[in-house]
C-alpha cells in the first residue's frame, strides 16, 4: 500500500495551451526528456484513482490501520514519505555499486564464509549446502550487538554512506515498530522495549546480468529470519522511486502468535543488470546465555501463548541459524523429475563450488569474464523457476509440433481455449519467427526514435487518414483526462501494404519483413482459435479477421516521476487479435481477477491477447481483457503491437456474434457493426479507462 499527498496546481492552468504547444513541437515525450525535463508536465498527471499508487480494494483512514491490514494479510507493504532523503537512498545504492565494481583484490580482503565477522562479503552464504546456488553476491554489515566500528570496514568503498544509512534506517525502524505495536493494540513502545530493534544487519545484494535467467534464481523462495526488514531496491525491480519495502519477519510472526505474517518471497534472475538492493534486518542481541525479552514477555503476558518450552537466547540463536539454512536444505530432499538441460553424469559439484568460492570474485566475476551460459551450480529445480508466480501462472503456449503432430495440436488448442476464456492473454514460444528478426525489429524502432528530430517530424501528424505511416504522441491527446508517457508510430500494413518509400528509412526493411512474419503467425493463431471454438480451422480467416494488420511501435522514455503518470492507461484493444513484442524492461500488466498482474518478459516469446472484436463475435466466450503499461525510471522501453483488424480502412462488412455459437441458451449479446464504426467509436472515446464494448450491446 502507498499513501501519497495530492499535487497542487495553480487555478489558472491552461490545459488547452499546454496540449497545443506539446503537439506543435512534434517531438513527443522523448523531446521533453531530451530537453532535460525534471518534472512531469501537468498534462501527463493522472487523477489519483488512475495512478499506480491507488488500489481501490485497499483504502483505510489511518496509517496504523493500514499497517495492521498489510501485516495481517500481505506481510509486505511499501512506505513513502518515510523521512529518509532520496539523496541518501541514491548514495546508498551507488555505494553498493562502488563496492562491487572496485578492484577484485580489494574486495577479496572481505571475502569470507565466517558468519561471526562483522563485515562479510561472499556469494551464497549457503553455497555448500544448497541444491543450487543463487545468481547473487552479498556483503553484510552487522550491528549485533556491538556497534560496527568505522575501523572494522574502513577500506570498504561505501563505508561513509553505510554508517549514515544505518542511522537513518534505525530511526525509521523505531517509528515502524511503534506503528506495529499500536496495530496489535499495545503501547507504542512495546516492541521497542522488547529490544526488537536492538540489532541491525545490512545485507547489500548485487545481482549481475544473467545470460540464462530462465535456469536460475537471484534469490530462492524464503522468508526473513528477523523481526522486520526494510528493503531499498533500485529501479530494475520497478519499485516507486523513493519508496521502501517493509516486510514482517519470522520472529515478528512468532511473537504475535501468527497474527502478523512472515511471507515467502524471492528474486528472479534477469538479463538486465546489475540489480542492487539493500536489506536491513532488525533482530535482537544474540549474546549466548542471556535471557531474551521474548522469553520474559512470554512469561508475563498471556497474550502470547507459545507452544513448547520458553524461548531462550541460546534457542533464539539456534532458531536464526536454522532459518539461515532450512529453506535451502529443504531443496536437498527434492527430486528433479524433469529439466530441459542435460549434464554429464560425472559432474563434480563440489569442485565447481570450490573453484567458484576460491575465485572470490562472485557472480559479477563470472559476468566480467564473459560467461555466456549459467554454470550448473546455479541451475534451479524446475519448481523454483520464473514460470511461476505466488498466485498466478501466466499462460504460456508452446506451439512446437502444432503442424505435424495431431495429438500435440489438440493439446495446444485446449491451452489456447483455456487462456482465451480465463485470461484473454497468453505468451507463445516456438512461434516460428526467428529471434534475429525480433531483435532487429526492436532495434529498428529505437533507430527511428533516436534519429534526428527534424527527420522524425516529417512523419508527425494527427491525420490518420492522410498517410499509412503516422507518428505522434498520444492519439487521444486532446480528449484523454491525462496524457500517457509514450510516443507511438503506426503503419497500416494490410490489406493494402504501403510502398516501402512511405516508411521511415530507419526501420523500412525490417517493418516489411516483420509484417510478413507476423501475418503467417496470425493465420496459425486464427486456426487454433477457430478450433478452440469448435469451428472449422479456416472459419475466422474466412471471416476476414486476419485481412488487416496495423503495426504500432511504442517508445516509453525514462520518466522522472513515474508515480504520477502512466505509460499506457487501462484499456482493451479494438481489434480481433494482438501480437505483442516487448523488450526485457517489462511494465505491462493485465487485470486478472481484480488484480494487476505483471506480464513477465520472456526472451524470444510473444504476448497474444484477445481483442474487443473477437470478444464480440464469440459472444463473450473469449475475453478482451483490460491492461496497462507502467511508467518507469528505467528506459527507454520499446514494444511493437501488431493489431489484426482493417481498422479505419473502408469496409462495409458487418461483424456480429458467430451464428454457429448461438443458441436459445446463448442468444446474441451484441449488435452487428463494421470494424470502422467500432474503431471510430473507440478512438473518439480515447483511453479513458472504460471499455467500448457496452456501447454495442443489445
Amino acid at each position: 500500500m502507498v499513501v501519497t499527498s495530492s499535487t497542487k496546481f495553480s487555478e489558472d492552468y491552461d490545459r488547452a495551451s499546454e496540449l497545443k504547444a506539446f503537439d506543435e513541437s512534434k517531438e513527443g515525450v522523448k523531446g521533453l526528456v531530451d530537453a532535460g525535463v525534471s518534472k512531469v508536465p501537468r498534462m501527463f498527471i493522472r487523477p489519483p484513482e488512475n495512478s499506480r499508487n491507488c488500489n481501490t480494494q485497499f483504502k483505510f483512514p489511518k496509517i496504523v490501520e493500514m499497517v495492521r491490514e498489510a501485516s495481517e494479510t500481505w506481510g509486505f507493504f511499501t512506505v513513502v514519505n518515510h523521512g529518509i532523503p532520496v539523496s541518501v537512498l541514491e548514495e546508498m545504492i551507488d555505494g553498493v555499486h562502488r563496492f562491487y565494481e572496485q578492484d577484485n583484490e580489494v574486495k577479496k580482503e572481505f571475502y569470507t564464509l565466517d558468519l561471526t565477522r562483522k563485515v562479510i562479503y561472499n556469494s551464497n552464504f549457503d553455497l555448500y549446502v544448497s541444491k543450487a546456488a543463487n545468481w547473487r553476491d552479498t556483503f553484510i554489515a552487522l550491528w549485533l550487538p556491538i556497534l560496527l566500528t568505522y575501523k572494522s570496514c574502513q577500506r570498504h568503498a561505501g563505508i561513509d554512506i553505510l554508517m549514515e544509512y544505518k542511522e537513518q534506517v534505525m530511526r525509521l525502524g523505531l517509528k515502524l515498530l511503534e506503528l506495529m505495536s499500536e496495530a496489535i493494540g499495545l503501547n507504542p513502545n512495546h516492541l521497542k522495549d522488547m529490544d526488537c530493534a536492538e540489532g541491525l544487519a545490512i545485507l547489500c545484494h548485487y545481482y549481475p546480468a544473467c545470460p540464462q535467467p530462465e535456469l536460475t534464481m537471484g534469490t530462492t523462495k524464503h522468508s526473513d529470519n528477523d523481526f522486520l526488514t526494510i528493503l531499498l531496491q533500485d529501479q530494475i525491480g520497478g519499485l516507486q522511486p523513493g519508496a521502501l519495502v517493509i516486510n514482517v519477519g519470522d520472529l515478528l510472526q512468532l511473537i504475535t502468535n501468527d497474527r502478523f505474517k512472515s511471507v515467502e518471497h524471492r528474486v528472479l534472475a534477469n538479463r538486465r543488470g546489475p540489480r542492487v538492493s539493500v536489506a536491513c534486518l532488525f533482530t535482537e542481541e544474540l549474546e549466548k546465555g542471556k535471557d531474551t525479552c521474548i522469553q520474559r514477555e512470554a512469561q508475563r503476558d498471556t497474550r502470547y501463548k507459545l507452544e513448547g518450552p520458553a524461548v531462550t537466547s541460546d534457542s533464539l540463536v539456534d532458531f536464526i541459524h536454522f532459518l539461515l539454512i532450512s529453506t535451502e536444505l529443504s531443496l536437498n530432499k527434492m527430486v528433479i523429475t524433469s529439466i530441459s538441460h542435460e549434464f554429464p553424469e560425472d559432474y563434480d559439484r563440489a569442485s565447481e563450488l570450490k573453484a567458484f568460492d576460491e575465485s572470490k570474485t562472485g557472480v559479477k566475476g563470472l559476468v566480467d569474464a564473459g560467461v555466456s551460459k549459467v554454470p550448473r551450480m546455479f541451475i534451479q529445480p524446475p519448481d523454483n523457476l520464473r514460470t511461476y508466480t505466488t498466485q498466478f501462472n501466466f499462460p504460456v503456449v508452446d506451439l512446437q509440433g502444432m503442424d505435424n503432430d495431431p495429438i500435440r495440436r489438440n493439446k495446444i488448442v485446449d491451452m489456447v481455449r483455456d487462456a482465451s476464456e480465463t485470461w484473454g492473454f497468453f505468451n507463445v514460444v516456438n512461434h516460428g519467427i526467428p529471434v534475429s528478426v525480433l531483435e532487429e525489429m526492436m532495434e529498428g524502432v529505437r533507430r527511428f526514435y533516436e534519429q534526428d528530430t527534424e527527420v522524425k517530424k516529417q512523419f508527425y501528424t494527427r491525420d490518420a487518414s492522410r498517410k499509412k505511416m503516422v507518428y505522434n504522441s498520444n492519439f487521444d491527446l486532446y480528449t484523454a483526462p491525462a496524457a500517457n508517457w509514450r510516443d507511438t508510430f503506426y503503419c497500416l500494413m494490410a490489406p493494402h501494404p504501403p510502398n516501402p518509400e512511405e516508411l521511415p528509412a530507419a526501420c523500412r526493411d525490417i517493418l516489411m519483413e516483420y509484417k510478413d512474419q507476423v501475418m503467417r503467425l496470425g493465420f496459425k493463431l486464427f486456426e487454433l482459435i477457430s478450433e478452440a471454438l469448435g469451428l472449422n480451422p479456416n472459419h475466422l480467416k474466412d471471416m476476414d479477421c486476419a485481412e488487416g494488420l496495423s503495426i504500432l511501435c511504442h517508445y516509453y522514455p525514462s520518466c522522472p516521476q513515474p508515480e504520477l503518470t502512466m505509460g499506457t492507461t487501462k484499456h482493451a484493444d479494438n481489434d480481433f487479435l494482438t501480437v505483442l513484442l516487448q523488450d526485457q524492461i517489462g511494465g505491462l500488466q493485465v487485470l486478472h481477477q481484480g488484480q494487476w498482474i505483471d506480464v513477465p518478459p520472456m526472451p524470444g516469446a510473444l504476448v497474444i491477447n484477445v481483442g474487443d472484436l473477437l470478444q464480440l463475435i464469440t459472444n463473450d466466450r473469449f475475453k478482451s481483457v483490460e491492461h496497462r503499461v507502467l511508467a518507469n525510471h528505467i528506459g527507454p522501453r520499446v514494444s511493437v503491437a501488431c493489431f489484426f483488424s482493417t481498422s479505419i480502412q473502408p469496409s462495409s462488412k458487418l461483424y456480429g456474434p458467430i451464428k454457429e455459437l448461438l443458441s436459445e441458451e446463448n442468444p446474441p449479446k451484441y449488435r452487428e457493426t463494421t470494424v470502422g464504426d467500432y474503431v471510430a467509436y473507440f478512438n473518439s472515446k480515447g483511453l479513458d479507462g472504460t471499455s467500448a464494448l457496452p456501447h454495442f450491446r443489445l
